[in-house]
């Protein structure tokens, strides 16, 4: 994990300052989320959705970790402009309904940003989020994982200098 947010934050800081000025495609907040909701029908879908008060309640918790492990003070550092988190795993699918699935999270995604894609033995892994013009902050990050029938959407905004400190630490 750290290594993955080392190797995300290093092609943030080193490809981003190159694009300022040009237009950006934006997460479709909206068409994301009414998409997730759409697929939870499916036998087999798996979601987990936290809004605003159960990120709250999971920051209360993390805050009360904080205490005495530094650890959960990254964590706390890094989950400061979060509002809502929601997971999809559809695995446990049919084939037919993981095509599906694919093909709508595909469409749903078409008009994002990506800011990396990565290919590892066949799998790809994809993600998509806003980059503010300081290269300072993401907002709605989505992370994609269609081998691995996954999407983790982080929908607020990640410090990418927090980001960068926690995979140091690795």
């Amino acid at each position: 994990m750290k290594r993955f947010l080392l190797i995300l934050s290093i092609f943030l800081f080193v490809s981003f300052p190159a694009s300022a000025g040009t237009p950006r495609k934006t997460v479709s907040k909206t068409l994301i989320s009414t998409t997730l909701m759409d697929c939870r029908r499916y036998p087999g879908v798996e979601m987990v959705k936290l809004g605003r008060i159960k990120t709250a309640a999971l920051k209360g918790i993390v805050r009360l970790a904080a205490a005495t492990d530094p650890d959960a003070r990254d964590a706390l550092r890094l989950m400061k402009g979060i509002h809502g988190v929601t997971v999809l795993d559809y695995e446990d699918c049919s084939g037919t309904d993981k095509d599906r699935i694919s093909r709508r999270l595909e469409r749903a995604l078409a008009g994002s940003e990506t800011l990396m894609e990565a290919s590892d033995g066949g799998e790809k892994m994809r993600i998509y989020g806003i980059v503010d013009e300081q290269g300072a902050e993401v907002r709605d990050f989505v992370l994609y994982t269609p081998s691995d029938c996954a999407l983790i959407c982080i929908f607020g905004s990640l410090s990418m200098e927090t980001v960068a400190k926690i995979a140091s630490h690795d």
